[in-house]
């Protein structure tokens, strides 16, 4: 599924305070949600998440340090009812990884984040 980013990307380096960035943290969920949705995914019991960063510039970037961008993403498919919760019992990961780079509209953009959603059978 490709969520095509809705607002700025959500930095454990950033320099605003957790206050100042719950829009973005919001449009990132509600995003989730709606992506899903559309996708018509199925309800899992346990899944494993691979999350591949998408953006549009070339610069260098610390892959990890997105996290809170994805739970965000995370959350808004629980709010779906893509798995129970987001605990370890019902999720593996999510992992992160810096994907290929992603042309910048006409209007900009932020870039995208390519998620792979598997049922996951076992606890590793």
């Amino acid at each position: 599924m490709t969520i095509k980013a809705p607002a700025p990307w959500l930095n454990a380096n950033g320099r605003r305070d957790r206050r100042a960035q719950t829009p973005d943290r919001r449009a990132w969920r509600d995003a989730a949600n709606v992506y899903a949705r559309a996708a018509k995914l199925p309800g899992l019991g346990r899944a494993h998440i691979l999350a591949e960063l998408r953006f549009p510039t070339k610069h260098r970037r610390d892959v990890h340090n997105f996290f809170p961008t994805v739970k965000a993403v995370v959350d808004g498919l629980v709010d779906y009812g893509l798995l129970p919760d987001d605990s370890s019992e019902y999720l593996v990961g999510p992992d992160l990884r810096l994907g290929a780079g992603v042309a910048k509209g006409p209007l900009g953009g932020w870039g995208e984040l390519v998620l792979t959603i598997r049922e996951a059978t076992d606890h590793g």
